[in-house]
């Protein structure tokens, strides 16, 4: 079976170690790195020059995650609410109310408003027909 270096890497984090801590940063005339994951925080070795992650897939993926998270919220403004006209940090991009109260309170006012001016019109063909 086809081992990869990730793989074997991850089952040789002892002899990594040994290798950086006995040798100063060489084990089997490859250079070793002692890194910090950038996706889950723990301390790993590997001689791989690009490598960033201890896992790959998974705290690559965490690490992706959060940047991407990140990346949204900062691009997040202050916006009003439509209803009551409060500044409010919206938790979605599209929000446009600062509460469930005010987006129903909106909503209530949308819908009787329509059905008021439905009224008005029917008044208006009503009168004009007599």
């Amino acid at each position: 079976m086809y081992m990869t270096n990730e793989k074997w890497e991850q089952n040789n984090q002892d002899y990594l170690k040994e290798s950086y801590e006995e040798t100063g940063f060489t084990a089997g005339g490859y250079a070793v790195r002692k890194l910090i994951c950038g996706g889950c925080g723990r301390v790993f070795y590997t001689t791989i020059y690009t490598k960033k992650y201890c896992h790959s897939y998974w705290c690559g993926n965490q690490a992706n995650n959060r940047r991407q998270r990140e990346y949204r919220q900062m691009r997040r403004q202050d916006l009003v609410c439509q209803c009551c006209g409060e500044k409010f940090t919206p938790k979605r991009a599209d929000a446009r109310y600062c509460s469930n109260a005010c987006r129903q309170k909106d909503y209530r006012k949308r819908v009787t408003d329509a059905a008021s001016a439905q009224n008005e019109h029917l008044d208006k063909c009503n009168v004009s027909t007599k």
